[in-house]
């Protein structure tokens, strides 16, 4: 796996992050946000949505929420070619600092069963699966994995 040596930031997700944003979605999901839920996540007291820049580019973003005790990963990308890097792994390390730090006592996330990367990644830091959700995606129609971790 090829390390990133370039400068690693996380910061603020701004409107006109978007487009790229967008663009990172399409290629990730079968079943993509809409630009009308990015913008909501801009607005909305609860949410964090950040972005990652690697050298000054966007490679990748998260939208977290707070929900009383709770940290959610709503949504979660890495552009294609940063992946493999360790930006995930970075950008998961960081929420879990952030969730700490702020006394949150859980993580979780919704995952597609068939996306075995982001699963090993989520076992790897410690995320157990705690429910499914039948048929809970779209495009192709397909089981969610709930996943927790607890801080």
């Amino acid at each position: 796996m090829a390390k990133i040596v370039e400068d690693f930031i996380i910061e603020n997700m701004k409107e006109e992050d978007l487009d790229e944003i967008l663009r990172i979605e399409r290629e990730s999901f079968s079943d993509p946000w809409r630009k009308e839920f990015f913008l909501q996540d801009l607005c909305k007291e609860y949410a964090l949505p950040v972005v990652v820049r690697i050298g000054g580019r966007l490679a990748g973003y998260t939208c977290l929420w707070k929900i009383e005790d709770e940290i959610q990963i709503a949504n979660i990308a890495i552009a294609k070619e940063y992946r493999g890097r360790g930006v995930a792994k970075r950008l998961l390390e960081w929420i879990v600092e952030q969730s700490l730090k702020q006394n949150f006592k859980y993580i979780t996330l919704d995952v597609r069963e068939s996306n075995s990367v982001a699963l090993g990644l989520y076992r790897k830091y410690g995320f157990e699966e705690i429910v499914r959700r039948k048929n809970y995606y779209c495009n192709p129609v397909e089981d969610a994995i709930v996943m927790e971790k607890k801080l």
